[in-house]
Protein backbone atom coordinates (compact mmCIF):
# COMPACT_ATOMS: atom_id res chain seq x y z
CA UNK A 1 0.00 0.00 0.00
CA UNK A 2 1.17 3.51 -0.75
CA UNK A 3 0.10 7.06 -1.45
CA UNK A 4 0.56 8.44 -4.97
CA UNK A 5 0.35 12.02 -6.13
CA UNK A 6 -2.32 12.06 -8.83
CA UNK A 7 -3.39 15.31 -10.50
CA UNK A 8 -2.58 17.35 -7.42
CA UNK A 9 -4.18 15.00 -4.88
CA UNK A 10 -2.55 12.40 -2.65
CA UNK A 11 -4.40 9.12 -3.25
CA UNK A 12 -4.21 5.96 -1.19
CA UNK A 13 -3.50 2.97 -3.46
CA UNK A 14 -3.22 -0.76 -2.78
CA UNK A 15 -1.58 -2.87 -5.50
CA UNK A 16 -1.10 -6.64 -5.22
CA UNK A 17 1.58 -6.59 -7.92
CA UNK A 18 2.31 -9.68 -9.98
CA UNK A 19 2.15 -10.45 -13.66
CA UNK A 20 -1.54 -11.25 -14.02
CA UNK A 21 -3.94 -9.11 -16.02
CA UNK A 22 -4.59 -5.96 -13.95
CA UNK A 23 -8.02 -5.33 -12.42
CA UNK A 24 -8.79 -1.83 -11.15
CA UNK A 25 -11.60 -1.62 -8.59
CA UNK A 26 -13.35 1.75 -8.15
CA UNK A 27 -15.46 2.08 -5.01
CA UNK A 28 -18.64 4.04 -4.46
CA UNK A 29 -19.70 6.83 -2.16
CA UNK A 30 -19.27 6.07 1.57
CA UNK A 31 -17.50 2.72 1.12
CA UNK A 32 -13.73 3.09 0.44
CA UNK A 33 -11.42 0.71 -1.38
CA UNK A 34 -11.65 -1.79 1.47
CA UNK A 35 -15.21 -2.52 0.32
CA UNK A 36 -13.60 -4.80 -2.29
CA UNK A 37 -11.86 -7.05 0.24
CA UNK A 38 -13.80 -10.17 -0.83
CA UNK A 39 -12.81 -9.53 -4.45
CA UNK A 40 -9.18 -8.80 -3.59
CA UNK A 41 -8.98 -12.09 -1.70
CA UNK A 42 -10.53 -13.98 -4.62
CA UNK A 43 -8.62 -12.48 -7.56
CA UNK A 44 -5.14 -11.59 -6.31
CA UNK A 45 -3.93 -15.14 -7.01
CA UNK A 46 -4.78 -14.84 -10.71
CA UNK A 47 -4.71 -11.10 -11.42
CA UNK A 48 -2.88 -7.95 -10.45
CA UNK A 49 -5.47 -6.33 -8.20
CA UNK A 50 -5.52 -2.58 -7.61
CA UNK A 51 -7.84 -0.68 -5.30
CA UNK A 52 -7.66 2.97 -4.36
CA UNK A 53 -9.60 5.56 -2.40
CA UNK A 54 -11.11 8.35 -4.47
CA UNK A 55 -9.95 11.83 -3.62
CA UNK A 56 -12.15 13.18 -0.84
CA UNK A 57 -12.78 9.72 0.60
CA UNK A 58 -11.12 6.97 2.62
CA UNK A 59 -7.41 7.50 3.24
CA UNK A 60 -6.94 9.75 0.21
CA UNK A 61 -6.56 13.49 0.51
CA UNK A 62 -9.75 15.35 1.42
CA UNK A 63 -9.42 17.99 -1.26
CA UNK A 64 -12.06 20.75 -1.21
CA UNK A 65 -12.10 20.83 -5.01
CA UNK A 66 -11.81 18.36 -7.90
CA UNK A 67 -14.55 16.07 -6.63
CA UNK A 68 -16.62 16.27 -9.81
CA UNK A 69 -16.94 13.06 -11.75
CA UNK A 70 -14.97 14.27 -14.78
CA UNK A 71 -11.96 15.02 -12.59
CA UNK A 72 -12.32 11.68 -10.82
CA UNK A 73 -12.31 9.94 -14.20
CA UNK A 74 -9.11 11.80 -15.09
CA UNK A 75 -7.64 10.63 -11.78
CA UNK A 76 -8.38 7.02 -12.73
CA UNK A 77 -6.74 7.44 -16.15
CA UNK A 78 -3.66 9.07 -14.60
CA UNK A 79 -3.42 6.33 -11.98
CA UNK A 80 -3.43 3.63 -14.67
CA UNK A 81 -0.63 5.43 -16.50
CA UNK A 82 1.40 6.13 -13.38
CA UNK A 83 1.31 2.44 -12.44
CA UNK A 84 2.69 1.64 -15.89
CA UNK A 85 -0.35 -0.39 -16.91
CA UNK A 86 -1.63 -0.94 -20.42
CA UNK A 87 -5.30 -1.95 -20.56
CA UNK A 88 -7.07 -2.93 -17.37
CA UNK A 89 -10.27 -4.64 -16.35
CA UNK A 90 -12.31 -1.98 -14.55
CA UNK A 91 -14.80 -3.06 -11.88
CA UNK A 92 -16.88 -0.30 -10.32
CA UNK A 93 -19.69 0.20 -7.84
CA UNK A 94 -22.33 2.95 -7.65
CA UNK A 95 -20.56 6.34 -7.79
CA UNK A 96 -17.57 4.41 -9.10
CA UNK A 97 -19.64 3.41 -12.14
CA UNK A 98 -20.23 7.08 -12.99
CA UNK A 99 -16.44 7.43 -13.07
CA UNK A 100 -15.79 4.14 -14.89
CA UNK A 101 -18.26 4.89 -17.70
CA UNK A 102 -16.61 8.25 -18.33
CA UNK A 103 -13.20 6.56 -18.36
CA UNK A 104 -14.29 3.79 -20.73
CA UNK A 105 -15.99 6.20 -23.13
CA UNK A 106 -13.18 8.77 -23.24
CA UNK A 107 -10.14 6.50 -22.86
CA UNK A 108 -11.07 3.20 -24.50
CA UNK A 109 -7.36 2.50 -24.94
CA UNK A 110 -7.09 1.97 -21.16
CA UNK A 111 -10.07 -0.33 -20.56
CA UNK A 112 -9.96 -4.06 -21.36
CA UNK A 113 -13.40 -4.75 -19.87
CA UNK A 114 -15.98 -2.99 -17.75
CA UNK A 115 -18.03 -4.39 -14.87
CA UNK A 116 -20.64 -2.07 -13.37
CA UNK A 117 -22.56 -2.71 -10.13
CA UNK A 118 -25.63 -0.53 -9.71
CA UNK A 119 -24.88 1.93 -12.53
CA UNK A 120 -26.86 4.88 -13.83
CA UNK A 121 -26.17 7.12 -16.80
CA UNK A 122 -28.89 9.55 -15.77
CA UNK A 123 -28.78 12.60 -13.55
CA UNK A 124 -30.12 11.97 -10.05
CA UNK A 125 -33.91 11.64 -10.08
CA UNK A 126 -35.62 14.89 -9.10
CA UNK A 127 -37.78 13.09 -6.56
CA UNK A 128 -34.67 11.95 -4.68
CA UNK A 129 -32.86 15.29 -4.60
CA UNK A 130 -34.64 16.92 -1.61
CA UNK A 131 -34.04 13.85 0.55
CA UNK A 132 -30.40 13.53 -0.50
CA UNK A 133 -29.76 17.25 -0.01
CA UNK A 134 -31.21 17.05 3.50
CA UNK A 135 -29.05 14.02 4.30
CA UNK A 136 -25.92 15.71 2.91
CA UNK A 137 -26.61 18.82 5.00
CA UNK A 138 -27.12 16.67 8.10
CA UNK A 139 -23.81 14.85 7.56
CA UNK A 140 -22.01 18.16 6.96
CA UNK A 141 -23.34 19.61 10.23
CA UNK A 142 -23.38 16.63 12.57
CA UNK A 143 -21.24 13.93 10.95
CA UNK A 144 -22.44 10.57 9.65
CA UNK A 145 -22.68 8.71 12.96
CA UNK A 146 -26.31 9.65 13.61
CA UNK A 147 -27.17 8.98 9.96
CA UNK A 148 -25.81 5.41 9.89
CA UNK A 149 -29.31 3.89 9.88
CA UNK A 150 -30.53 5.70 6.74
CA UNK A 151 -27.16 5.15 5.05
CA UNK A 152 -27.39 1.39 5.70
CA UNK A 153 -30.80 1.37 4.00
CA UNK A 154 -29.32 3.14 0.98
CA UNK A 155 -26.50 0.63 0.61
CA UNK A 156 -28.17 -2.66 1.47
CA UNK A 157 -31.37 -4.49 0.60
CA UNK A 158 -34.13 -5.60 2.95
CA UNK A 159 -33.16 -9.28 2.75
CA UNK A 160 -29.57 -8.58 3.83
CA UNK A 161 -30.65 -6.17 6.57
CA UNK A 162 -33.00 -8.79 8.05
CA UNK A 163 -30.72 -11.83 7.68
CA UNK A 164 -29.47 -13.07 11.09
CA UNK A 165 -26.47 -14.71 9.42
CA UNK A 166 -25.33 -11.32 8.08
CA UNK A 167 -25.31 -9.58 11.46
CA UNK A 168 -21.52 -9.46 11.83
CA UNK A 169 -21.12 -8.05 8.32
CA UNK A 170 -23.80 -5.45 8.98
CA UNK A 171 -22.15 -4.43 12.23
CA UNK A 172 -18.82 -4.01 10.47
CA UNK A 173 -20.17 -1.71 7.76
CA UNK A 174 -22.34 0.22 10.20
CA UNK A 175 -19.12 0.94 12.10
CA UNK A 176 -17.45 2.09 8.88
CA UNK A 177 -20.34 4.46 8.17
CA UNK A 178 -20.26 5.89 11.67
CA UNK A 179 -16.57 6.66 11.28
CA UNK A 180 -16.91 8.61 8.02
CA UNK A 181 -15.77 12.27 8.12
CA UNK A 182 -18.08 15.24 7.69
CA UNK A 183 -16.11 16.16 4.58
CA UNK A 184 -17.79 13.22 2.83
CA UNK A 185 -20.65 15.64 2.22
CA UNK A 186 -18.55 17.25 -0.53
CA UNK A 187 -18.23 14.00 -2.50
CA UNK A 188 -21.91 13.25 -1.85
CA UNK A 189 -22.92 16.60 -3.29
CA UNK A 190 -20.81 15.96 -6.40
CA UNK A 191 -22.48 12.59 -6.90
CA UNK A 192 -26.02 13.88 -6.33
CA UNK A 193 -25.44 16.81 -8.68
CA UNK A 194 -24.04 14.73 -11.53
CA UNK A 195 -24.97 15.30 -15.16
CA UNK A 196 -26.53 12.64 -17.37
CA UNK A 197 -24.07 10.82 -19.66
CA UNK A 198 -26.39 8.74 -21.82
CA UNK A 199 -24.73 10.31 -24.86
CA UNK A 200 -21.41 8.72 -23.83
CA UNK A 201 -22.71 5.16 -23.70
CA UNK A 202 -22.39 4.42 -27.45
CA UNK A 203 -18.68 5.29 -27.18
CA UNK A 204 -18.10 2.43 -24.73
CA UNK A 205 -16.69 -0.43 -26.77
CA UNK A 206 -15.13 -2.61 -24.05
CA UNK A 207 -16.96 -5.84 -23.15
CA UNK A 208 -19.33 -4.81 -20.39
CA UNK A 209 -21.08 -6.68 -17.57
CA UNK A 210 -23.84 -4.88 -15.66
CA UNK A 211 -24.96 -6.26 -12.29
CA UNK A 212 -28.00 -4.99 -10.40
CA UNK A 213 -29.58 -6.10 -7.13
CA UNK A 214 -33.34 -6.52 -7.40
CA UNK A 215 -33.72 -4.71 -4.03
CA UNK A 216 -31.48 -1.80 -5.01
CA UNK A 217 -33.05 1.40 -3.64
CA UNK A 218 -30.82 4.26 -4.88
CA UNK A 219 -30.43 2.92 -8.43
CA UNK A 220 -33.26 0.65 -9.46
CA UNK A 221 -32.73 -2.32 -11.77
CA UNK A 222 -34.77 -0.40 -14.36
CA UNK A 223 -32.26 2.44 -14.35
CA UNK A 224 -29.34 0.02 -14.50
CA UNK A 225 -31.03 -1.78 -17.41
CA UNK A 226 -31.11 1.50 -19.35
CA UNK A 227 -27.32 1.54 -19.14
CA UNK A 228 -27.31 -1.96 -20.62
CA UNK A 229 -29.53 -0.75 -23.45
CA UNK A 230 -27.11 2.08 -24.20
CA UNK A 231 -23.91 -0.02 -24.34
CA UNK A 232 -23.78 -2.22 -27.42
CA UNK A 233 -23.16 -5.88 -26.64
CA UNK A 234 -23.32 -5.44 -22.87
CA UNK A 235 -24.68 -8.13 -20.56
CA UNK A 236 -27.22 -7.45 -17.78
CA UNK A 237 -27.45 -9.72 -14.74
CA UNK A 238 -30.02 -9.10 -11.97
CA UNK A 239 -29.18 -10.56 -8.56
CA UNK A 240 -32.27 -11.60 -6.59
CA UNK A 241 -32.93 -10.49 -3.00
CA UNK A 242 -29.93 -8.15 -3.05
CA UNK A 243 -29.58 -4.41 -2.58
CA UNK A 244 -27.14 -1.84 -3.92
CA UNK A 245 -23.82 -3.24 -2.62
CA UNK A 246 -23.99 -6.59 -4.42
CA UNK A 247 -20.28 -7.37 -3.91
CA UNK A 248 -20.72 -7.16 -0.13
CA UNK A 249 -24.13 -8.79 0.23
CA UNK A 250 -23.43 -11.66 -2.20
CA UNK A 251 -19.64 -11.86 -2.51
CA UNK A 252 -19.50 -15.48 -3.66
CA UNK A 253 -22.20 -15.02 -6.30
CA UNK A 254 -20.64 -11.79 -7.55
CA UNK A 255 -17.13 -13.25 -7.62
CA UNK A 256 -18.37 -16.18 -9.68
CA UNK A 257 -20.01 -13.80 -12.17
CA UNK A 258 -16.88 -11.67 -12.40
CA UNK A 259 -14.53 -14.65 -12.72
CA UNK A 260 -16.54 -16.11 -15.58
CA UNK A 261 -16.74 -12.76 -17.33
CA UNK A 262 -13.01 -12.04 -17.03
CA UNK A 263 -12.15 -15.53 -18.24
CA UNK A 264 -14.39 -15.07 -21.26
CA UNK A 265 -12.90 -11.67 -22.10
CA UNK A 266 -9.32 -12.88 -21.70
CA UNK A 267 -9.97 -15.97 -23.79
CA UNK A 268 -11.34 -13.82 -26.59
Amino acid sequence: MTHLQINGARLFVQDSGGTGMPVLFIHGLMLPGTSWHAQVDRFRATHRVITYDLRGQGQSEKTPHGLDLDTLAQDAATLIGQLGLDRVHVVAFSMGTFIAMRLAARRPDLVRSLTLIGPSADAEERANLPRYKALIAFVRLFGPSLAAGPLMKILFGDTFLADPAARATRDHWRGVLRGLPRTLSRAAAASAGRQAIRDLLPAITAPTLIVSGTEDRPISPERAFRVHQGITGSRFVPVAETGHAVMIERPDAFNALLAGFLQEVEAG
